[in-house]
């Protein structure tokens, strides 16, 4: 998947402040992320009765993370792609490496799981769920971020991503 969507998919599943519904991981994740922040200026919000970060707070919290160098014990939906499912097995070792956003995805992962070569065709298109970093407002300093504790997943998946996301800050 898309380092920076994923990122931003994590915040809008797991931590944002949006919504008047408490996401029931909120009282474990959010707390988790600033103690491996550390010391940091930035506290969760609070008032909706759970704790909860904004995106660029969100944002500046993973970067300390990754900061201090603990980004290896980011919980599986923070976690980048290099240290979690690619940690042991690099993309080149893969059968298939795509997107959900490929639209021959669904052939691609058939013909490896059923061990043969499957047709490209309306029959193999994926239904794309979500695309969160374009239903977001992100700051400049957000971009700055999102480039640099994504830089390493980008270059490790550089060639797998489509041309317009694939380019590592």
């Amino acid at each position: 998947r898309d380092p920076k969507e994923r990122i931003v998919s994590a915040w809008k599943s797991k931590v944002t402040c949006d919504g008047n519904q408490e996401i029931s991981e909120h009282k474990h994740i959010v707390p988790k992320l600033l103690e491996l922040a550390g010391s940091s200026n930035i506290t969760a919000q609070t008032g909706k009765g759970w704790p909860c970060l904004d995106l660029s707070d969100y944002l500046a919290v993973l970067s300390q993370i990754h900061a201090h160098g603990k980004e290896d014990l980011l919980d599986d939906h923070f976690l980048p792609q290099h240290l979690g499912c690619f940690k042991d097995v690099p993309p080149s070792m893969w059968t298939v490496v795509t997107t959900i956003g490929d639209p021959n995805a669904r052939c691609s992962l058939k013909s490896v799981l059923l061990k043969r070569a499957e047709k490209t065709d309306d029959d193999c298109q994926m239904v794309k769920t979500h695309n969160y970093t374009m239903s977001v407002n992100l700051t400049s300093e957000d971009e700055l971020i999102l480039d640099k504790i994504t830089r390493r997943e980008y270059e490790m998946l550089g060639q797998y991503l489509p041309a317009q996301t694939s380019t590592a800050k």
